[in-house]
């Protein structure tokens, strides 16, 4: 189980990969749930830290998306949101044509917004379809309206395991995002993604404000217990 933290700028990519997280994202939360930074910051964090960290961008909503020319070479991964795509025909094809703009190495990431009927988003079934057939190598459940609750407001514990499971029987990973707290972690660690992710649960206040190095090594040492939590239960049930 990986850890990636959402940063907004080369300092807190700083913060983070000093702090040995697996995973950085850049995102700028001003801006929504996968709003972009700039393409100056894309290039300065993967530059800096993609031999180290993979490093990850998000670029906006696909109805705001329109050219994805300065991905740097070295990005890891990309991930569009596909709020207000509900009702809007064509959006596959349109995210589709997006997809084949990015650099050859760079891996797609499709997401699910779990608040999908306030995103006005695709349903989950329809998002999952278009991961496989754009290859998707990575799908990331999210919420899109942090003011209503975290993804455990809008999925459950066994919605999530389920999904983790269809998602590795056709080999691809499950990422789980979405308004994470510490007191989240007993129910993370049971549905067992691939990848964690998190932002304002190591934020001062809330997700907008500057990373606390302090809150980060705190959610890393509470994500590390609440596993090897999880693992004593199942060797003493065997």
């Amino acid at each position: 189980m990986q850890l990636l933290v959402s940063v907004r700028s080369l300092e807190e990519a700083n913060l983070v990969g000093g702090a040995g997280v697996d995973l950085i994202d850049l995102k700028e939360p001003h801006y929504g749930s996968l709003g972009a930074t700039s393409s100056e910051i894309w290039q300065a964090v993967v530059s800096q830290w993609h031999k180290r960290s993979p490093v990850s961008l998000a670029l906006g909503e696909l109805s705001g998306v329109c050219s994805v020319d300065k991905v740097p070479q070295e990005t890891h991964s990309v991930k569009i949101g596909l709020a207000h795509c509900g009702r809007t025909p064509g959006w596959q094809d349109k995210l589709s044509a997006v997809i084949e703009q990015l650099p050859g190495k760079v891996h797609r990431v499709a997401v699910h917004y779990a608040d999908a009927h306030l995103a006005e988003s695709p349903s989950l079934d329809d998002v999952l379809n278009m991961a496989l057939q754009l290859d998707c190598q990575t799908f990331l459940v999210d919420t899109f309206d942090k003011s209503a609750g975290s993804v455990f407001n809008h999925l459950s514990t066994t919605q999530l395991e389920k999904l983790r499971e269809r998602l590795h029987c056709e080999g691809r990973q499950f990422a789980l995002a979405g308004s994470l707290l510490a007191h989240h972690l007993p129910s993370v660690v049971q549905i067992q993604p691939d990848i964690v992710a998190v932002r304002g649960a190591v934020c001062h206040r809330e997700r907008t404000g500057e990373i606390d190095i302090k809150l980060l090594r705190s959610f890393r040492e509470q994500l590390r217990v609440a596993f090897q939590h999880k693992t004593r239960k199942v060797l003493s049930r065997g």
